[in-house]
């Protein structure tokens, strides 16, 4: 679908929308919030602004020819809320409107830099209502919507109807609430639904949770849905991995029988439980006050978190229960935050590829980029996306847990006594996490090591150990020593044993290498597939993305060096930390980036590897380590 591009003069500022979107969600997307009362019905008149070329076609609306004269119509002036775009333009924004951006609250996640307008779903309004009298007896539910007409909070309708959900549970309990409060109530609302009416003025109190659920790290956010702030951060280990520590393995645990389904949602529900609770310990929020939680992670924990049959995402086509934003009452799955608070998950892909790529597109702006940028999200399910405004293609690889240091003899996860960093001099020289004494090698510290032993010639393109009297004269002696055999296999040692005979050896073997070149090879095959399938060539890449806590935490030189991503400049590299994560507090803190998130999902193509030749192909040459040539852009 080809977008519709839209500049904005004098920032300069451009983006891409598809074609009917309405020039106000244009401006949101380029994080210029306009004030505007009646929130885009075409009432206040507030949102002028002038476009160039003049659209004579499109028809002028009811509320335009209320508030333009046919002087400014003429001149191009329209309304934003007003105007649905359906070719390239130029806006010209007034000074008037201009000292109004000024005054608005954007937001932006760390290292990403994506910003939206500070629009929350959730909104509370403190209102003072009047006592009904014998000359004024408007029923309670109506006369709270009449407060919330007066205050701007619903648009006046001629026919009475303002669209307010009317809610059965809540009905049951305001008549009380009213009268004991003196009719000086908080009014909180999730979109046009009036989900909890709170007694006194509890507007300063709106927080909200967005959660990361990961195949290996659950990781959950609370934050201050008034002013975009941070509050908390928790990280819990998926409690799935006791049945697997794949996707794979979990759908086939599933797969035996109800009860196993029945008994990972659990799991999962009590895990965010446990995460909400930390959360609002260091916090010290109140928990009635939590009103939604946002939530990515891919399709096989999106349908688990659910309780959905995750089977047949197991099972060529590969095809889920459901791709479409879903918004449930947070209760219903046993999620302990406000009685009438929500869970919103963002929209899947495709069967490997679920909200999480959604929130790694959305929070690096690829979506918006005029040119071509790659994003991969590393760990033990790789997804690959790789795109611009014009087109975005994705892809999923099983990557395997080598990135996690499973499967490696001295592997372990990125926890204090991990072996995060390696270089080699004169000797090994090793970051170890927390500063303590080495216990294990996590995935970056094993992409580190390999990349260096490549660079020394004590390991060759296929990934084989060279013999020692095979490794180039200018290796340092006391790394050479390091090259040890043992019954015929050999390895490098990172670390000797512990004086005290307390810790063992660590180190690299041959088999940790093979691992390393399967979980490579398969990340940098599906890129390959993606390359061919877009029609661009390694060179028009011009920044790469490097995604989740692993991908954030591995050297984008020796991820370089490996093969695992495409030879570009260092400065061209960047890490995005949990962009997926980042994603989830967008759309928890703007309406305007729930959107966008949604409109991404449906516009992504997927493409599915399984069954590819050419993906057999490129994977079967990306086993081989790269001899690289100097950087490409």
């Amino acid at each position: 679908m080809k977008k519709v591009k839209v500049r904005f003069v004098p920032s300069g500022v451009e983006v891409w929308v598809p074609p009917g979107e309405t020039l106000r969600e244009a401006l949101l997307i380029a994080g210029l919030s306009l004030e505007t009362p009646c929130a885009g019905w075409g009432v206040c008149g507030k949102c002028k602004v002038r476009m160039e070329p003049i659209l004579r076609s499109l028809e002028v609306t009811t509320p335009e020819l209320k508030h333009l004269t046919m002087e400014e119509i003429q001149q191009g002036y329209r309304l934003a809320c007003q105007v649905n775009l359906t070719q390239d333009v130029e806006v010209h924004l007034s000074p008037d409107f201009l000292e109004v951006l000024k005054k608005t609250v954007d937001i932006s996640r760390p290292s990403v830099g994506t910003a939206f307008p500070l629009r929350p779903v959730v909104s509370k309004v403190y209102l003072e209502l009047p006592a009904p009298t014998l000359q004024d007896r408007l029923a309670d539910w109506e006369r709270l919507e009449r407060g919330l007409v007066e205050n701007r909070c619903l648009p006046r309708q001629e026919q009475g109807d303002n669209g307010l959900h009317l809610d059965g549970e809540l009905l049951r309990t305001l008549p009380s609430i009213m009268r004991e409060a003196d009719y000086r109530v908080t009014v909180v609302l999730y979109e046009n639904k009036l989900i909890a009416v709170e007694p006194g003025d509890t507007s300063g109190q709106l927080y909200g949770v967005a959660l990361d659920l990961g195949t290996t790290t659950m990781a959950g956010a609370l934050l201050d849905l008034r002013t975009g702030e941070q509050l908390a951060v928790v990280s819990k280990a998926n409690p799935h991995i006791s049945v697997g520590a794949d996707v794979i393995s979990r759908i086939s645990f599933v797969s035996q029988g109800e009860k196993h389904l029945a008994d990972l949602q659990e799991l999962i529900v009590a895990t965010v439980n446990l995460i909400i609770e930390e959360l609002l310990i260091i916090s010290g929020v109140n928990r009635r006050y939590v009103y939604e939680i946002t939530a990515v992670g891919n399709t096989v924990i999106h349908h688990l978190f659910l309780g959905l049959d995750p089977t047949f995402l197991g099972q060529g086509p590969y095809v889920p229960v459901v791709t479409r934003p879903l918004t449930v009452r947070a209760r219903r799955l046993g999620i302990r935050i406000a009685e009438g608070g929500y869970l919103y998950l963002l929209p899947n892909i495709a069967g490997f590829m679920g909200g999480d790529a959604v929130g790694v597109i959305l929070a690096t702006g690829l979506y918006q980029s005029s040119q071509v940028r790659l994003a991969v999200d590393i760990g033990t399910n790789g997804e690959i996306i790789l795109g611009s405004a014009e087109e975005i293609l994705a892809c999923s690889t099983a990557a395997g847990p080598a990135f996690e240091g499973s499967r490696i003899k001295h592997g372990m996860r990125a926890v204090t006594g991990a072996v995060e960093k390696v270089a080699i001099d004169d000797d090994v020289v090793l970051g170890v996490i927390g500063e303590a004494e080495p216990h294990g090698i996590s995935g970056s510290g094993l992409i580190d090591a390999v990349a260096e032993l490549l660079r020394l010639g004590v390991i060759d393109m296929t990934g084989r150990f060279l013999p020692l009297e095979e490794v180039p004269a200018g290796v340092p002696q006391k790394v050479r020593r390091r090259l040890v055999e043992d019954s015929g296999k050999r390895e490098f040692v990172l670390a000797w044993p512990g004086e005290n005979g307390d810790r063992p050896a660590i180190t690299i073997t041959q088999e940790d290498i093979r691992e390393l070149q399967l979980a490579k090879g398969a990340l940098a095959a599906g890129i390959s597939v993606l390359k061919k399938e877009l029609g661009v060539k390694p060179q028009q890449i011009i920044e790469i993305f490097l995604a989740g806590a692993f991908g954030s935490g591995i050297n984008p030189a020796s991820a370089r060096a490996i093969g695992l991503i495409p030879n570009l400049k260092l400065e061209r590299i960047v890490a995005v930390g949990n962009a997926a994560g980042a994603g989830a507090q967008l759309v928890l803190l703007s309406s305007s980036a729930r959107k966008q998130a949604e409109g991404i999902a449906r516009e992504v193509r997927y493409v599915e590897l399984s069954g590819r030749e050419d993906f057999q192909e490129a994977f079967l040459g990306a086993m081989y380590f790269p001899r690289l040539s100097p950087p490409g852009g």
